[in-house]
């Protein structure tokens, strides 16, 4: 085997120019040392740490997403049975000169809201109906060309799974209402 090849094989440099004298690399490759941590680094690593484990522990003891990322994990801690249902909540508005209410996309671009954001306050938002103004509110402010609704429907549709699919019609049940102001 010729020198270059031993040299790409061994990670070698070429031999020093200087006769006699072995040059940095014609000595043995020596593995450097990692320089450790300070003290300051190890305690705010470990203050971050302790930090979001706090406020994990208390979003899963207070069952809320209001410490997003670190709230509630419940929606990852359950199976869903095969031969359940469903559910998703819905909103619907009734517009004047309209027969039925018209069901309005759940979202920040619709109503100002997004339908977890909700769905994480559902019995408070039932047991408080007059929470849904907001709502209104926003969907008048968003879309400026479109009539005032004048009730709010708070609702939720329930899909009957049979081996994990759907059978039937979804059931559509009313929530909650309110006159908007």
């Amino acid at each position: 085997m010729d020198e270059k090849k031993r040299r790409l094989l061994t990670n070698r440099k070429p031999p020093s120019d200087t006769a006699g004298e072995p040059g940095p690399a014609d000595r043995p490759a020596t593995a450097t040392k990692p320089k450790p941590m300070s003290t300051w680094s190890i305690i705010w690593r470990l203050g971050a740490t302790a930090v979001a484990l706090i406020i994990l522990t208390c979003g899963q003891f207070l069952n809320t997403n209001d410490f997003f990322p670190l709230g509630s994990l419940t929606q990852y801690a359950t199976a869903k049975d095969l031969n359940g249902t469903v559910n998703s909540t819905c909103i619907e508005a009734q517009f004047p000169g309209e027969d039925e209410p018209r069901r309005l996309g759940f979202n920040t671009d619709t109503v100002g809201i997004e339908r977890g954001d909700i769905e994480s306050q559902l019995d408070r938002v039932i047991a408080n109906p007059e929470l849904m103004q907001t709502m209104a509110d926003s969907f008048e402010r968003l879309h400026p060309d479109e009539p005032k609704p004048e009730e709010m429907i708070l609702c939720r549709t329930v899909t009957q799974l049979e081996n994990g699919r759907s059978v039937g019609e979804p059931e559509h049940k009313v929530l909650a209402t309110w006159e908007v102001q």
